[in-house]
């Protein structure tokens, strides 16, 4: 545990919350947080959301020149000074225009940062980020460069891209509160709520999610597939939001991002973690090391300077790997739970015809948000953005009170209903835990079968498929093993995999490798009062494989096989 002022979080009004004063330990040993200090003035909200309005589009449109004003000196040798254990082999007089990873990316003036990637050596590209402009390299070993090229050696490229892009863009981070999300399951839809309650407090929230990038009141394009953008994308953005005028930014952190370096040395106010369970083994090797890499937010959020808003883990009580995060971290610890002890403890409360009821207790008081979302599993979600708005602002009544005006998240319990006699529901439900418990919510309000399409990556997680298997078996009645995005590996193996899991559960299984196929197929065996669960897709707006991507939209495609069923209206 942290002790002193600078670990408490400042209030809306200037004032501090109290968190030292209140940090007792609860059942078990996890650090628990008491009620603070009330706030002088929590009802901002209206004003605050008039001025985001107000601000428009405008500051969307400045150049990346116009965000460059905000950087420290441009040079080569001023970006490298005091990044940790680089050597400066010759500077450039050339001004510094961008920091790229990417070959392709490189444009006359471009710093290239040489990193080894997974399957590629960024060294191996020098030529051609020498051939298109480069201005300056930053590689991992001696290269040969011209002599009028910069070149520094550093002991690990993705570290250095990290630290120079926020150099580079003026330390955005340190510009405005930072939030990281991360967890196996629920951190875009944790994410969201966070920037949509926190919008009730301050000027303006920027979110950088697997779904949505938004700056300064105005929604940008997200582009690529990745849920955390490599660090240059991360800095370039956040000084958007700065430039824009947002207060906070809540950026989702997936377990890649936290391995592979991309938001090393940002300087994170609250981290947030909703679970951990089974995922990315790909990556990471074993689940000690994925949970290794969840934990690393928690050491990020520790090395981060305190600017004065305070630093807070907002931890799930219910989660035992997360849980056990709480032991031994070295800032102060903000539960939230709904099974187990917590600070903010969170309940289902019922369902209206709008979705979700969630109630609960806090240390500013009690609590009821009504809302449009569904699935259980958003209680959850819902009282970790309670806690850590809450640790931000000192009150949560505002934030609550606006919830009941945010939009689910596109492909998370989605319904598509075209008149049909049977439910259809579109979720990204992709890893073991998510199924089992979409497929447990649908038949808890199902009166017939329930039917599931879904499938598994591609050139990942190989030991989650027949959990995936095993999660539909259990918890529907016909299973259609199907194409997510298959990449360089045949789909057939895939399917395999995932059906070999299957034995002993009541589910009847087919394999349809043609994903709009197996959506037609689960339709046309749907009867009246059955439910038809898309799972694994979402929001995503492709399919991958390995010699091209299609385009697709799970909405679209199941509004499109309805449609030839007949069904043409609600």
């Amino acid at each position: 545990m942290g002790n002193g002022q600078s670990r408490r979080p400042r209030r809306p009004d200037g004032g501090r919350a109290s968190i030292q004063a209140g940090v007792q330990p609860a059942a078990g040993g996890i650090p628990r947080y008491v009620r603070p200090a009330p706030p002088a003035s929590p009802g901002l909200g209206a004003d605050v959301r008039r001025s985001a309005s107000a601000r428009g589009s405008a500051a969307l449109a400045r150049t990346a020149a116009e965000l460059r004003r905000v950087t420290v000196d441009a040079t080569f040798e001023a970006l490298i000074a005091g990044l940790p254990g680089a050597q400066l082999v010759r500077t450039t007089t050339s001004a510094i225009e961008d920091i790229v990873h990417d070959s392709r990316d490189v444009r006359p003036g471009s710093c290239f940062v040489c990193r080894r990637g997974l399957r590629v050596d960024g060294h191996d590209y020098v030529p051609a980020a020498l051939a298109a402009g480069a201005a300056a390299i930053v590689a991992e070993r001696p290269i040969e460069t011209p002599a009028k090229v910069g070149l520094a050696i550093v002991p690990d490229g993705r570290v250095a891209l990290a630290s120079l892009a926020r150099r580079f863009w003026g330390e955005p981070d340190r510009r405005l509160g930072l939030i990281g999300v991360t967890g196996t399951d629920g951190k875009t839809s944790t994410s969201r709520l966070i920037a949509w309650m926190l919008g009730a407090y301050v000027p303006g929230v920027g979110e950088l999610t697997t779904v949505n990038t938004r700056a300064a009141g105005a929604d940008l394009k997200k582009s690529g597939r990745l849920t955390t953008p490599e660090a240059p994308t991360v800095a370039r953005l956040l000084a958007r939001m700065v430039q824009g005028g947002d207060a906070w930014a809540v950026v989702e952190v997936a377990s890649h991002a936290l391995e592979l370096a991309r938001v090393d040395g940002f300087a994170f106010d609250r981290a947030v973690i909703t679970n951990v369970t089974h995922e990315h083994l790909d990556l990471h090797g074993s689940l000690e090391a994925y949970r290794a890499a969840k934990r690393r937010l928690l050491d990020l959020l520790d090395q981060s300077p305190d600017d004065g808003r305070g630093k807070a883990a907002v931890l799930n009580a219910d989660d035992p790997v997360t849980a056990g995060f709480a032991h031994g971290c070295p800032v102060d610890v903000l539960t939230f739970g709904i099974t187990h002890p917590a600070d903010v403890s969170a309940r289902y409360a019922g369902t209206t015809s709008n979705g979700l009821v969630v109630a609960g207790s806090s240390p500013w008081g009690h609590w009821e948000a009504h809302t449009h979302l569904r699935g259980r599993w958003n209680v959850a979600n819902v009282a970790a953005a309670v806690a850590c708005v809450g640790s931000i602002t000192g009150d949560v009544s505002c934030g609550v009170e606006r919830l009941a005006s945010f939009a689910p998240v596109k492909g998370r319990m989605e319904t598509i209903a075209l008149g049909q006699p049977f439910q259809v529901i579109v979720d990204f439900a992709h890893t073991p835990a998510a199924l089992a418990a979409c497929l447990a919510e649908v038949r808890a309000y199902t009166p017939g079968r329930v039917l599931a399409v879904f499938g598994s990556a591609g050139d990942q997680d190989e030991a989650k498929r027949p959990m995936l298997g095993r999660a539909a078996a259990a918890g529907a009645d016909v299973a259609i093993v199907t194409n997510e995005d298959p990449r360089r590996e045949d789909p057939g193996d895939i399917a395999r995999a995932v059906v070999a899991g299957s034995a002993g559960g009541g589910a009847r299984f087919e394999t349809i490798h043609d994903r709009r196929e197996a959506i037609a197929r689960a339709f046309e065996l749907a009867r009246a009062g059955d439910t038809v669960v898309l799972a694994g897709k979402g929001h995503e707006q492709s399919i991958q494989f390995a010699d091209r991507e299609e385009p697709w939209d799970e909405a679209t495609a199941a509004r499109d096989a309805l449609a030839n069923l007949g069904y043409s209206g609600g």
